[in-house]
């Protein structure tokens, strides 16, 4: 961006100051202010801004180096040139020790005098600018390395980057810095782009309050050329054309200067940092665009870190939580859960399972082994790790405390890690005890229900619905005549005393009825006669399972 460079010349004579004018703005870059006094060109100076000083030695009130005194106090980086026609040595010396950049005497050929004079204008320019520069080079990188401290300081990321703008701000020198977040990334797509104000800073008031709330609380509309320019990493430097096409921020003070860099974060466009001059137009310089690359590369890395941070930290919650939650169900069953690693150390005990060990908490068994618990469990080889690699394997094992004996139902799994290498066994177990002393409970009862149904003086057959015999006792064995393996699973009709007894349809109806039924007969047995009270009664299961028939056969004896 070739912008105007203005030039002050004092002088009191109106000739000098018109030819130099003429000849200083031929080429249209330079404009040359005049001034006829140097009391005149001071209170331009500190209303304006001026890029270069040109001044005559001997001039009314104040002479030339007087008055580059006071303008070293108003600025002392501004090249100041002393045109005069006094030549001699002692004002030459005085002139560079008072902070001349040249001193250029009048006389001799125009043409030659004014082009030197030119020369030594767009030299001392292009000098006080490259010292600008630099220096704003230096500030930057200055800056770049403060906000990598503040970064790595540990200090809230917001503000950090708060002052990370701030800080590249006041290097810079700028009007405005803003660092604004893209909402898209993508060049190509049609969707409609917009950017958030993450952080600001301003040297001066530029927008009004309004403005500047609706520039920080709403997302602003992004050009698709501005954002395809970004996606490619291009560093814009905005002319002014371009300023009115691309600057969201309309509606206020217009931007004389602006320049944007893309921020990168993994590999993509995240957001844009935007450098604003609103007062003056600004020429930027290689040193300074390349310094500001480090900075928009530094505040990219920074983001990109932070986003880390935080996904480590909501994973790390995540974790806990589900660790919490995994640790709530394993105390909450009634089962012991363990796992050891390879060695056979204990890895995690749950609540039921440190109970068990007789252990002081959960935590408490991690990094020992069963046998460093004296009331530990009564080990046996099926247990071990080397024999748990490729198989599950189940079992039963008792485990006495004191008097008490606990009997638990264990089942060992191999535990392999996500390459599939087995690092140790995972144990399940229940506490069976109660279990077992019912299912002995149940044994007793059954042995004692076989010793009456034996012993009774009544016949009893347990009968399906279709009329098989399923269970049958001594006594009715012994009242129809047969062998318990010639009757079991054959059909009511095929036992002759049962068939002459007409009991298949007395089953057939208790079936289809639901009730008993209850008859006298009197059948022969070998050789003596009998009279027998049948009795027949359907046995539903309260589990909804297929009914039975429940015959009873009481004799009763004649002669």
């Amino acid at each position: 961006m070739n912008s105007e460079v203005r030039v002050l010349h004092v002088d009191d004579e109106p000739v000098i100051c018109d030819l130099t004018k003429l000849s200083l703005e031929k080429g249209g870059r330079l404009k040359v202010d005049v001034a006829s006094s140097a009391e005149e060109a001071l209170d331009l100076i500190r209303s304006g801004s001026y890029s270069c000083i040109i001044s005559d030695y001997e001039m009314p009130i104040m002479n030339g180096l007087d008055f580059l005194k006071e303008v070293r106090n108003i600025d002392q980086d501004i090249p100041f040139i002393l045109f005069s026609g006094r030549g001699r040595e002692t004002v030459i010396i005085d002139a560079i020790n008072t902070g001349a950049d040249f001193y250029i005497q009048k006389g001799g050929e125009p043409k030659a005098l004014f082009a030197e004079l030119k020369h030594k204008v767009e030299y001392a320019i292009q000098q006080r600018n490259t010292r600008i520069a630099l220096k704003r080079r230096d500030g930057i990188l200055e800056a770049v390395s403060l906000v990598a401290n503040l970064f790595l300081g540990g200090e809230a990321f917001d503000r950090a980057l708060q002052e990370a703008i701030t800080l590249f701000g006041l290097a810079t020198e700028v009007d405005t810095v803003r660092l604004f977040r893209l909402n898209s990334d993508s060049e190509d797509s049609d969707t409609h782009h917009s950017m958030k104000n993450i952080a600001s800073w301003t040297r001066i008031t530029i927008q009004t309050d309004e403005q500047e709330q609706y520039i920080k609380n709403n997302n602003i509309p992004v050009e698709k050329e501005l954002l395809s320019r970004l996606v490619r990493g291009e560093t814009l430097i905005l002319n002014a054309s371009e300023i009115q096409m691309y600057d969201p921020l309309k509606g206020g003070i217009s931007a004389k200067s602006i320049v944007v860099f893309p921020v990168f974060v993994d590999q993509k466009v995240w957001g844009i940092f935007w450098f604003a001059d609103y007062m003056s137009e600004r020429t930027w310089t290689g040193v300074e665009i390349d310094a500001l690359l480090a900075a928009s590369a530094m505040i990219g890395s920074a983001i990109q870190q932070d986003q880390m941070r935080r996904s480590l930290i909501a994973a790390k919650e995540e974790y806990a939580s589900m660790y919490a939650l995994m640790r709530r169900l394993c105390d909450t069953v009634p089962d012991i859960l363990w796992a050891k690693d390879i060695d056979g150390s204990f890895l995690f005990v749950n609540q039921a399972g440190s109970h068990l060990l007789c252990a002081e908490n959960t935590s408490d068994p991690v990094g020992k082994r069963e046998e460093d618990y004296p009331c530990g469990l009564i080990h046996h080889g099926m247990l071990e790790c080397k024999n748990v690699s490729h198989h599950n394997i189940n079992g039963r094992i008792s485990l006495k405390i004191g008097s008490e004996v606990t009997e638990l139902d264990i089942i060992t799994v191999p535990f392999v890690n996500t390459e599939g290498n087995q690092i140790g066994t995972v144990t399940l177990g229940r506490d069976i005890t109660n279990y077992c002393k019912i299912e002995q409970g149940l044994r007793i009862s059954e042995k004692r229900y076989e010793n009456i149904i034996r012993a009774i003086h009544i016949g009893i057959l347990v009968v399906s619905g279709d009329g098989v015999i399923k269970d049958i006792n001594p006594r009715a064995l012994e009242l129809l005549d047969a062998r318990k393996s010639e009757i079991i699973g054959t059909s009511l009709s095929k036992n002759r005393i049962l068939r002459e007894m007409e009991v298949s349809d007395a089953v057939r109806e208790v079936i289809s009825t639901g009730n008993g039924i209850s008859f006298l007969t009197s059948r022969s047995v070998t050789r003596t006669s009998e009279d027998l009270y049948c009795m027949v009664r359907l046995l539903v299961p309260e589990n909804g399972g297929e009914a039975e028939v429940l015959i009873t056969l009481d004799p009763h004896y004649s002669e």
